[in-house]
């Protein structure tokens, strides 16, 4: 809220003496009635602020979609927030995830377990109760109080619009919110599952109690449109209806638990429990509090010289650039060509996520250590042996900027971020060099899943994944990764869809294999050598085992000027398919002919791809096109959607189009899937870069299918370019 800051700025003027030339008038608010004018329009704004952000709790429904029990209503959650829930609406079992990727745009999945109801297929071989997999979305048209005053919110939406589709409706609905009577009301309209009007009030009556456990109990009802006794897909022991009015209770507890009860259909109790968290705009669960200040003390801007060598200044500068949690690798000092002092440094940063945090960093820095005889200073950011761009300074900007002078934003524009290169330009004399480490051991717990088995619902593998990674040869990275399996439950699993048999070369379909039948393997061991060719352009090569699956030789170049929202590329490798176990290459890979009999075909695996990047800063957004030949040779292209939050996490879907005529249930199947990224360092009282993944493909097939390659540049690049919810202050 602002508030706090306009009584602090009030204060300051009441209290802090102006001074002023005798012929001026005095500050207008020394009158006693611009003072009481001033906290009069003080206190309204506090009164008004927090009414016009205010909002009745938010519930999900039993499909976790905000709504009611078993109906969506038209508002949304928050943008950035992820939902977990469980529902027991018998006779369904219902596991589901929501994530409010935009403001208007809310995605949810669902896993539905038909109880008592055997797999007709597969049920007796140890998979149990049939299931489903749904997909559904809700799309806001309007939300209340942004646009029209008097408008509700508006939304419609698709259940189950992807899959078998057996719980498919399309419904459109309009909710309106009435904060003074502590009540919400949904009038919609579906077809499919839902038949006809269908409406939902919740009232929250003990929403202003001092009793705060009680202030978001929510008493709900709701008309259920759902056609439970005529759908063709309904649970045989879920068609009966008493009455089509479900009426319950929702209860939100600590601003991240929400636990609901309610009658279903007249005919059962059901229930929910759903943890929430807004994790797109959170800053961790703990204060960074052990992240360094700001550089300011000691100043030295002492000239070069009887009093400061230049053994104490490089000694200084990397003292202070080790302190700031940064590394300084290199340090020259150049002579120009009018005759006039200058510094080169080269700096990896190993803890800051955004551009600025580092960039604001080495400016304090700078700005209070620069001797006075040096005219600019040339920092150059590494990453993985590349340099990804440099900055400029001045030190007649730095001094200003150490004395007030200037801010952070005015020396920003005057430092520009610029393209930079392994080594200065011009000779110079080297007075600071550190030697890369060699290595660095890592070691993190792994856990791996695989969802629909015929011998069950979801497998697993976990364990422990470690290993070493550095540099030799100064700027060559490489890395080493093996794995540890404690416990697992794929030993019976064959890597073969026998009821969707794949006609493509089986090239990760079988991936379940290399995860079977050893507590130990060797998963990478790579080297790759990265260039910065001058002028946006980058590339570099890498040799080794890139993956548990597939070891072979990368090329790749890119075009990534600073401060472009585009970038575009090539990349190409010759990889090799490794046996299931041990370190050991094949030529060989297994398909099934026209008459579904598995053989043995060669097999050297080519990929090739021109790859199209844009970043649309406004709406925090990613893109990526590949286009070109995939593992399996089936030629077309992935797209790539990533949308990344303030936080640092990052939520990704990808679609993939190819030639590869590939059926599963008797529909063409293309590649798609979601992906999380989150910071480590959410768990942290410090900043880290290191991030917690999870993907997940919506089946397991060959095509669209790549094999990892290293390091890829514009991931490199854009790591150390970008900022997403820090600002310079």
């Amino acid at each position: 809220m602002y508030t706090g800051k306009f009584y602090f700025l009030a204060m300051l003027l009441l209290y802090v003496p102006i001074e002023a030339d005798e012929q001026e008038s005095p500050a207008p608010w020394h009158s006693q009635e611009e003072v009481e004018e001033l906290f009069k329009n003080l206190s309204l704004v506090k009164t008004v602020d927090p009414a016009f952000r205010e909002k009745l709790p938010l519930s999900y429904n039993y499909s976790l979609i905000a709504g009611y029990f078993a109906m969506p209503s038209a508002r949304m959650p928050e943008v950035g927030n992820l939902a977990l829930g469980f529902a027991k609406a018998t006779p369904y079992d219902i596991y589901s995830l929501n994530f409010q990727m935009f403001s208007h745009i809310e995605l949810v999945g669902n896993y539905r377990v038909f109880k008592g109801v055997t797999e007709s297929g597969f049920g007796h071989l140890g998979f149990g109760d049939d299931t489903d997999r749904t997909a559904s979305i809700k799309i806001a048209l309007h939300q209340q109080g942004q646009g029209f005053k008097y408008l509700p919110n508006i939304a419609l939406g698709f259940e189950d619009f992807y899959g078998s589709r057996r719980f498919y409706s399309f419904y459109i609905c309009a909710t309106q919110e009435l904060l003074d009577y502590h009540l919400e009301l949904t009038l919609g309209y579906g077809k499919g599952r839902m038949k006809g009007f269908y409406g939902g009030i919740a009232w929250t009556p003990f929403r202003r109690s001092p009793l705060k456990f009680l202030n978001s109990l929510s008493l709900i009802a709701e008309y259920d449109a759902n056609n439970y006794k005529h759908h063709a897909n309904e649970h045989p022991d879920g068609r009966r209806v008493k009455t089509p009015i479900n009426i319950g209770f929702a209860l939100n507890l600590f601003d991240f638990l929400q636990l609901k009860m309610s009658s279903l259909r007249g005919e059962s109790i059901a229930a929910s429990a759903v943890v929430y968290y807004n994790i797109g705009n959170s800053k961790g669960f703990f204060a960074k509090v052990n992240n360094p200040p700001f550089y300011t003390a000691p100043a030295n801007i002492e000239p070069i010289g009887y009093l400061r060598t230049e053994q104490e200044l490089a000694q200084e500068i990397a003292y202070a650039f080790s302190q700031q949690g940064l590394n300084l690798y290199t340090l020259y000092l150049i002579e120009n060509t009018q005759g006039e002092k200058t510094l080169w440094l080269k700096v990896i940063n190993t803890r800051y996520r955004e551009e600025l945090q580092v960039r604001d960093r080495v400016q304090h820095l700078l700005s209070t250590l620069m001797p006075a005889d040096i005219v600019t200073t040339t920092v150059v950011v590494e990453a993985d042996g590349v340099p990804t761009q440099a900055y400029f300074f001045r030190t007649e900007d730095l001094k200003k900027f150490r004395e007030g002078l200037i801010g952070e934003h005015e020396l920003q524009t005057l430092s520009p971020m610029i393209e930079g290169s392994h080594t200065p330009q011009g000779k110079g004399v080297l007075l600071y060099k550190r030697k890369k480490d060699i290595w660095t051991f890592m070691l993190r717990p792994r856990l791996i899943t695989f969802f629909g088995s015929t011998t069950g619902k979801i497998k697993y593998t976990a364990g422990f994944i470690g290993g070493a990674e550095g540099y030799v040869f100064e700027d060559t990275y490489y890395k080493i990764q093996a794995a540890y399996n404690i416990s697992s439950s794929l030993y019976k699993l064959q890597g073969i869809d026998a009821y969707n048999l794949s006609h493509q070369l089986i090239v990760r379909s079988d991936n379940v294999k290399y995860y079977q039948g050893q507590s130990v393997s060797l998963e990478q061991a790579y080297i790759q050598k990265g260039y910065n060719l001058g002028n946006g352009w980058f590339t570099r090569c890498a040799l080794g085992y890139f993956e548990p699956a597939y070891g072979g030789l990368a090329l790749e170049s890119l075009y990534y000027p600073v401060n472009s929202s585009w970038a575009f590329g090539v990349e190409a490798a010759g990889v090799l398919k490794r046996n299931y176990h041990g370190i050991g290459f094949t030529t060989k890979t297994r398909k099934f002919n026209q008459e579904n009999i598995l053989k043995e075909v060669p097999f050297i695996g080519y990929q090739y791809f021109f790859d199209l990047y844009y970043e649309y800063r406004p709406w925090n957004l990613d893109f990526k096109v590949m286009v070109g030949q995939f593992l399996a040779r089936d030629k077309g292209a992935r797209f790539e959607l990533s949308r990344y939050y303030p936080s640092g996490m990052r939520f990704s879907i990808w679609y993939t189009l190819t030639n590869g005529k590939d059926i599963v249930n008797g529909k063409i199947y293309h590649d798609k899937g979601i992906a999380f990224l989150i910071p480590l360092d959410f768990f942290l009282k410090k900043s880290s870069r290191a991030m917690l993944g999870y993907a997940m493909s919506a089946w397991l097939r060959d095509v669209g299918a790549t094999a990892a390659t290293g390091k890829k540049l514009y991931h490199t690049v854009q790591t150390e370019r970008q900022n997403i919810g820090y600002s310079l202050e």
